[in-house]
């Protein structure tokens, strides 16, 4: 089951492009809880194993890691991580990692020179070391290539 961010194309609503741009990053951002966790309605220790998780997530978006050494990191499993991230996010912690490191991609890239960028070193900087699964993802959740927002930042200045 894919999550229904991976099938969202911002490019096909009738935004504006600046409103389309300043959108995304606040939805990345602030991913909704679903309404119907338990969670949302009783604080546990679940929604804090959770609050761990992402703390070290967003700390460590530059360095690998797996499920399993975010759970021995937290002293907790796997399964707790995974039914927690899926009550409260609506997807997989690996999921939610992954969406998080390509909205920091995408942030570095418009903050970016074109001629000073390459694509390749920043997407690897972020645990993607696949340029082509990257530009795979990237463009399913952003609805354009990597290369066409490092292009759009440089059109602008």
């Amino acid at each position: 089951m894919t999550s229904p961010i991976s099938h969202c194309y911002f490019n096909h609503f009738l935004f504006e492009k600046p409103a389309a741009d300043d959108f995304l990053p606040l939805l990345i951002r602030n991913i909704p809880i679903k309404l119907n966790s338990k969670c949302f309605l009783k604080p546990s220790r679940r929604a804090k194993l959770i609050v761990q998780a992402e703390t070290q997530m967003l700390a460590n978006l530059d360095r690998p890691v797996t499920l399993k050494q975010l759970a021995d990191n937290l002293e907790s499993s796997s399964s707790a991580l995974s039914y927690g991230f899926q009550d409260l996010f609506g997807m997989s912690p690996m999921r939610y990692l992954k969406v998080r490191r390509l909205n920091a991609v995408r942030q570095r890239l418009k903050a970016s020179e074109a001629k000073n960028c390459n694509i390749a070193i920043l997407a690897s900087q972020f645990g993607f070391y696949s340029p082509s699964h990257f530009t795979r993802d990237y463009k399913a959740m952003f609805g354009e290539l990597p290369s066409e927002t490092l292009q759009k930042k440089a059109l602008l200045n």
